[in-house]
């Protein structure tokens, strides 16, 4: 059964982008720690791809975890998230 009410009203849909956007600072957390701490080493860059690799790997689970109909707003907060993730590892990699 479909969930009723605005779009953002729904549990499904503010959660999943308390969730992406949750999964996106703690990436850019460690991503940029691991580049502070360990400045061109490459410690650093093993740490942000580890770290690009449990947030994807998070978001994709999330996304599997809300039911269908997969609501649109909840896969763009999900896609936008993903996409600031792996580009935000590049910083890190690059040094």
């Amino acid at each position: 059964m479909a969930e009723q009410g605005d779009p953002i009203e729904r549990p499904a849909i503010y959660r999943t982008l308390v969730v992406a956007f949750a999964v996106w600072a703690a990436h850019f957390m460690v991503a940029y720690g691991a580049a502070l701490v360990f400045p061109g080493q490459p410690l650093a860059r093993w740490i942000a791809i580890a770290a690009l690799l449990v947030a994807i790997a998070a978001l994709f689970a999330w996304v599997r975890r809300i039911g269908r109909p997969r609501p649109p707003l909840a896969l763009a907060a999900m896609g936008l998230a993903g996409v600031a993730i792996v580009l935000g590892t590049f910083p890190a990699i690059v040094g």
